[in-house]
């Protein structure tokens, strides 16, 4: 395919316009179910959870949401809908590790004893084997002290509501048997380092958590410390999907859609403006601050908008670019 084609034109909508969209089946046996993203500072509504029955009788989940009251109460009148109960589910299969993909995971596992299913890099990021917070990045940024509290808060936010112990650890490549349904996990780095794309290829869905998205650059960068430059590690992560043009794109949020070449282009070709961007602004100021640098690129928010979530993220990504550039001298720290 060429270009990037809508499946669902009401959840599109639903995207671009507010409010939540419907449940709806995608294939036989195969489910969205839109959970509630009640978190301030960012552009998310809600997360786009998949539920997928199998022909035992078992119900299989693809990141279940935030873990609040009402979505619990959405996932039990869904599987009511469809027969089933919070007690039929078997796993709960998580892309990455941000609270609202691990979500009601937990939850869900004590309710049902479902197997909960992670990529063995995230759970060592959970675990803290990469490091934790960093706590020197807002002098290497360069952040005025008024904005270091709100930034403070985001790390603690986004690791204290993440905290499992997976059941079954997989890799790339691993290939997972659920009751007749079979999905292949490909090891997607770079919005987290063990983030992972679920492929199903009998019906040809690729469920791709956070990794492609149909109308946001995915954030990178976000799940701790990495060994590798996150930049580096998601433009080598999209040619490994991009190949799947023929199946169904099931994101993490927003909206379904067919032309998953094209949007992996797109991504790969906004990542090389964004690099001659920052270089740009190296070569006219002196020794610029993080901070400064982000100051003078074009945000679609709006720089002076940009807070909690959408601010770190922005300021991590502008230092991997400087880091890709291999330019990272010529920044200044705050005094």
């Amino acid at each position: 395919m060429t270009a990037e084609h809508v499946v669902d034109t009401a959840e599109r909508d639903a995207a671009l316009h507010g409010g939540m969209p419907v449940p709806s089946e995608i294939a036989p046996g195969v489910w969205t179910l839109p959970t509630e993203f009640p978190s301030k500072g960012q552009p998310l509504r809600y997360t786009l959870s998949y539920v997928l029955t199998d022909a035992a009788g078992g119900v299989h989940l693809i990141d279940p949401g935030v873990d609040t009251d009402a979505n619990w109460q959405r996932l039990e009148e869904h599987l009511a809908a469809l027969g089933r109960t919070v007690a039929d589910i078997r796993t709960v299969l998580v892309t990455h590790l941000h609270f609202d993909h691990v979500g009601m995971g937990a939850r869900v596992r004590a309710a049902s004893g479902a197997e909960v299913v992670l990529h063995r890099l995230e759970q060592a990021a959970i675990d803290g084997e990469f490091g934790g917070a960093d706590p020197e990045r807002f002098d290497r940024w360069g952040v005025p002290a008024s904005r270091r509290d709100e930034l403070a808060r985001v790390t603690e936010e986004r690791f204290a509501k993440a905290q499992i112990t997976a059941d079954r650890l997989v890799e790339g490549g691993t290939r997972l048997e659920l009751g007749g349904i079979r999905l292949e996990v490909i090891w997607t780095p770079g919005h987290t380092y063990g983030s992972i794309c679920l492929r199903e290829p009998e019906r040809k869905l690729i469920f791709t958590g956070d990794h492609v998205l149909p109308l946001l650059n995915p954030g990178l960068g976000l799940g701790g410390p990495t060994p590798s430059n996150p930049i580096s590690d998601y433009l080598d992560a999209l040619g490994r999907v991009a190949g799947f043009d023929d199946h169904q794109v099931c994101p993490g949020h927003g909206y379904r859609f067919f032309g998953l070449r094209a949007r992996c282009d797109k991504l790969g070709a906004h990542h090389a403006r964004r690099t001659a961007e920052i270089a740009e602004v190296l070569d006219r100021l002196d020794r610029p601050s993080v901070w400064q640098v982000a100051s003078q690129l074009y945000w679609s928010l709006g720089w002076e908008n940009l807070s909690h979530y959408l601010l770190d993220s922005a300021l991590a990504q502008v230092e991997m670019h400087i880091d890709r550039l291999g330019r990272t001298a010529e920044t200044e720290r705050a005094a």
